[in-house]
């Protein structure tokens, strides 16, 4: 019986051939920066000495409307990289190989948190994709959707309007900034769900995310999980 290795690629990182299945090799893989001892709800890192409830001030005093957050990594050197060069400059084999590990590490808090129904992609407003040529929440979903058997549903949320950039804004301005941007159509495909997933790349105040959140849950779906590339804490 013939065997068949891995065809070898290269890092992402340090150029290096790999025979492993994403295009990073082990050695870089043990070096990007995983959070530690995370909040159970927003996901924020809780520093040295987390409390013993797992929960940060926030989420006990004004929890998001989301019920958890999972982050593959802290928004550090060298992923804060890797996501700029996937969405500024079209780095598909960048995303595709965060976008796995995203899948891996959301598979298994599935396991104890249960599956999502749908994934549903942060959208971008047609102007915004235009110019962009791709929605990267769109390219990450998609992987983590075929990793986890998971449908993505990309037309369910839908931007209704261009807004500014949210970086650089205060949580106040971001706030602001998203008032009316997003709306929802129709039912979301397979009928009746009780239990989705919202994909973006990067979480920072978590004003996205928990925007659409809200929407959901006033649309009557009862869990709502958030899957990001990095958490900003």
């Amino acid at each position: 019986m013939t065997t068949f290795k891995p065809a070898f690629q290269q890092c992402i990182l340090c150029g290096n051939c790999t025979s492993t299945d994403i295009a990073l090799c082990t050695e870089c893989a043990l070096e990007l920066p995983c959070p530690e001892c995370a909040c159970k709800r927003c996901g924020v890192e809780l520093g040295p000495t987390p409390p013993v409830h797992g929960y940060c001030g926030r989420c006990l005093t004004e929890p998001p409307s989301f019920d958890h957050c999972i982050a593959a990594f802290r928004y550090e050197f060298p992923v804060r990289e890797l996501i700029a060069g996937f969405k500024f400059h079209a780095g598909f084999a960048e995303g595709r190989t965060l976008a796995r590990l995203l899948a891996e590490r959301a598979g298994r808090e599935f396991e104890t948190l249960g599956k999502p129904q749908r994934l549903l992609p942060v959208p971008l407003h047609v102007s915004r994709l235009r110019e962009r040529g791709f929605n990267q929440s769109i390219e990450l979903a998609r992987v983590i959707g075929q990793h986890c058997g998971i449908a993505v549903d990309t037309s369910y949320c839908r931007r209704s309007r261009a807004t500014p950039s949210q970086k650089g804004l205060s949580a106040e301005e971001r706030a602001v900034n998203l008032r009316n941007a997003f709306t929802l159509h129709g039912e979301c495909a397979g009928g009746k769900l009780l239990h989705v997933a919202i994909v973006d790349d990067v979480v920072t105040t978590m004003t996205t995310v928990d925007t659409l959140a809200r929407m959901l849950r006033s649309a009557g779906i009862a869990c709502i999980d958030v899957l990001c590339l990095a958490r900003v804490s």
